[in-house]
């Protein structure tokens, strides 16, 4: 690198190229003292010709600023091109189900780099029985040995400085057990907002989504994600949000279904701050789950959870404008439909397939009430060699006409991957579900806790009133009605 330095004097270092000009001026000065005149004489002449080199030393400098700045304009400017590239999709994983999920994405499916966050408890048990959150089998139960240690290593290694993590003090696990004393009690929100800016939300990125996944009968996730919707609206207002939120089952714990009853309902009381798509997992859809793999290897919700996001993240611009679609339409709930590994051979069309997949919905939908279709469907480029991708556009419209009556708008994407088989992975989504069909699977645990805080008189103790409740309950029931409101209007 050439040094501008060069004309100083020994000793003086000029980082600024206006300083090393200023001295080459000074050099070319004739001295103050008398001195002999053949001296005077050898000056001028020597200043003569320091004339000349001042001005090319100028010229040389001049073009080297230009080129070092226009260099420079030209780094930041693909540097911002490659960030904002980098953060168009950008995932949160809360808790034990969602860190989980998305350390599995990441390592199996997604091995390059993943611009995520990870949110759980310091030195949280994931398989400890004292654990509140790990009563919930949708993130305890039927998960591979590999993956909870894996999991539980990751969160509990030296991580608080890893910009991948956000660590939270244990205490808040053992000590507290509804979603309103966590959001009441917790105190870093600024500290986790500068959490979320290091992670990559940033207003100057457009087509910008953030996925948050997790299990919201976990106090964590139930008492933190509203808040985290929230700070990243209001980092990146153009950002669209996606939640991936599962419930627990009808075996879990009064406590955890009244956890995951309000989180639900506080996600979908205003969509302009709660965010534009809520895919609503069920837990006893999700313990039923299987797959088969393309070995013949049967896999759990564990494995294909992580999958289902793999589909939804495959295009950054697509994503988000599902987002977009969904807000429009004034549709927040979403019905998952997923089927892992289908022969196309074997089904013949795409029509079949979905046929089949709508028998094994992750949450309960009418197909009367569907207002928005969107499929995400991962083919082979060998099944695309023999079959078009209209083809399959074709067959997927076909169908829409045939099962939903109210449907007002559909959306395709293809998935092309090189894989010499005939297996394609199908990932529906339908918006228009109705909330209290989604719920009802958590709605007694909910009530029944509720009973109990009112009879031991503990409103104060789990900082909440029932008033506060009533209106939660009245959320679902508002969505619900407006949501018929909109199929009469069709």
């Amino acid at each position: 690198m050439f040094d501008l330095n060069f004309i100083a004097e020994p000793g003086i270092q000029t980082e600024s190229s206006e300083a090393s000009w200023s001295f080459l001026q000074r050099s070319t000065e004739p001295e103050t003292k008398s001195a002999p005149k053949s001296s005077v004489e050898e000056s001028k002449k020597s200043g003569a010709n320091w004339k000349y080199y001042n001005i090319a030393a100028s010229i040389i400098i001049i073009i080297l600023i230009n080129f070092k700045k226009e260099l420079s304009l030209l780094i930041d400017n693909l540097n911002s091109v490659k960030v904002k590239n980098l953060h168009k999709v950008i995932n949160f994983g809360i808790g034990d189900f969602g860190s989980q999920t998305l350390l599995s994405f990441k390592n199996s499916i997604h091995p390059e780099r993943l611009n995520h966050l990870l949110v759980d408890f310091i030195d949280s048990e994931k398989n400890s029985s004292d654990s509140t959150e790990s009563t919930s089998n949708d993130s305890t139960e039927s998960t591979s040995n590999d993956l909870t240690e894996s999991t539980s290593n990751d969160l509990t290694e030296s991580t608080s400085n890893d910009s991948n993590y956000y660590l939270i003090d244990e205490d808040y696990n053992s000590n507290i057990n509804t979603w309103s004393e966590f959001e009441n009690t917790f105190s870093e929100f600024d500290k986790f907002e500068d959490k979320i800016r290091r992670v990559g939300i940033n207003n100057n990125i457009d087509e910008q989504t953030a996925i948050i996944t997790g299990s919201i009968g976990e106090t964590l996730v139930s008492g933190l994600t509203l808040p985290l919707i929230k700070k990243i609206k209001h980092i990146n207002p153009k950002s669209s949000r996606i939640v991936l939120a599962s419930l627990p089952s009808d075996n879990d714990t009064d406590q955890v279904q009244f956890n995951a009853y309000c989180g639900i309902s506080r996600l979908v009381k205003n969509q302009k701050t709660s965010g534009d798509m809520l895919i609503v997992l069920q837990g006893n859809a999700l313990n039923k789950m299987i797959g088969i793999d393309r070995s013949g290897k049967k896999l759990g919700y564990e494995i294909l959870v992580p999958r289902i996001l793999s589909l939804l993240t495959s295009n950054g611009h697509a994503i988000n404008n599902l987002g977009k679609m969904a807000k429009s339409l004034k549709v927040l709930a979403f019905s998952p439909v997923y089927v892992y590994g289908r022969s196309y051979e074997i089904y013949d069309n795409l029509k079949n397939i979905l046929d089949d997949a709508a028998f094994f919905p992750l949450s309960p939908f009418q197909y009367e009430s569907i207002i928005l279709s969107i499929v995400v469907i991962r083919v082979p480029e060998s099944v695309l060699n023999i079959v078009s991708a209209k083809r399959l556009e074709n067959d997927y419209n076909a169908w829409n006409r045939k099962r939903f009556p109210s449907l007002k708008e559909s959306l395709i994407q293809i998935v092309p991957v090189k894989e010499n088989s005939d297996r394609l992975d199908v990932l529906l989504l339908l918006g228009g579900a109705k909330l209290e069909n989604i719920v009802e699977t958590v709605k007694p645990g909910y009530d029944r806790f509720k009973e109990y805080i009112r009879e031991l008189d503990l409103w104060n103790e789990f900082q909440i009133s029932e008033d506060d409740l009533k209106k939660l309950e009245n959320t679902i029931t508002t969505y619900d009605r407006n949501l018929n409101k909109l199929l009469k209007s069709n």
